[in-house]
């Protein structure tokens, strides 16, 4: 926790910060948090770095274009506390200007190799977008996993997750969005696709069971390999269906067929 007093006070030096350093483009944003007393395993504590940020973001996202460079030196010279500050930054500049910041925000999301902050940034900047406007923003995310990065790919897997538990009526949508990237899905989309199936089975089993029905006659060994991943548990479609995988001539849906089996086996003991 972090006093009343010291809570005052950092607000007023980021505000101070703002108004005399920014214009100068002196970006040291570590004078505004250094002189706070207390550490975590040597570092100031988050709670701290969170503050500074929030202020940081609402106090310019009116005019926060002006201030890339400042973003810039964030990210490349202050390390996880700069990420920290970027993420609430963003947050707020983006619900701001999102023409502007959707793209700017692209070209970091595609080149971090930081699983941390990719997380960080996709639930603080774009988690309330697609709260507000699902239906808007869908069609950005299925853009950005079909670049096929593994580092975003796995935030998206988050971010969806999230978002349908926060409203179960998203499901339908966002399903039918990944789908139509199946037939040419990648390890890292493999991997996202069996996730939101697993989550999908946790808050909608009813529409869990209706794509594997849906599917049970594939012999497509791409939506199998989706498929067969995401098994959650026994049932006779789709015990059915891995046994006519695993019966297949084609070796790669054979293997996944069996490899089924045993997963709906270990399932049907438990």
């Amino acid at each position: 926790m972090i006093s009343m007093d010291w809570k005052d006070r950092l607000i007023k030096d980021t505000i101070d910060f703002i108004e005399r350093k920014l214009p100068q483009k002196d970006y040291d944003i570590d004078i505004v948090y250094n002189a706070y007393p207390q550490r975590i395993d040597n570092k100031v504590p988050h709670a701290v770095i969170t503050l500074v940020g929030k202020t940081l973001g609402s106090k310019i996202c009116k005019d926060a274009e002006k201030y890339f460079g400042f973003y810039e030196y964030l990210l490349d010279e202050k390390g996880e506390n700069g990420r920290i500050i970027f993420a609430y930054i963003m947050a707020r500049a983006i619900r701001k200007k999102p023409e502007i910041f959707i793209e700017y925000l692209e070209r970091f999301l595609y080149s971090t190799d930081d699983q941390k902050s990719c997380n960080l940034i996709i639930d603080k900047s774009i988690f309330p977008l697609l709260k507000k406007n699902p239906k808007k923003y869908l069609d950005l995310i299925v853009k950005w996993i079909k670049k096929d990065n593994s580092i975003l790919n796995q935030s998206i897997q988050k971010l969806l997750i999230k978002l349908i538990h926060f409203d179960t009526n998203l499901v339908n949508a966002i399903f039918h969005k990944l789908e139509t990237s199946w037939l040419y899905a990648t390890p890292s989309m493999v991997k996202l696709n069996t996730s939101f199936l697993k989550a999908i089975y946790t808050i909608d089993p009813e529409f869990y069971f209706s794509v594997y029905k849906h599917y049970k006659s594939t012999r497509n060994p791409a939506f199998a390999d989706i498929l067969c991943n995401a098994i959650c548990c026994y049932d006779e479609t789709i015990r059915d269906t891995v046994d006519l995988w695993a019966t297949s001539g084609n070796i790669k849906l054979k293997k996944i067929g069996v490899h089924g089996q045993k997963i709906i086996e270990k399932k049907g003991k438990n």
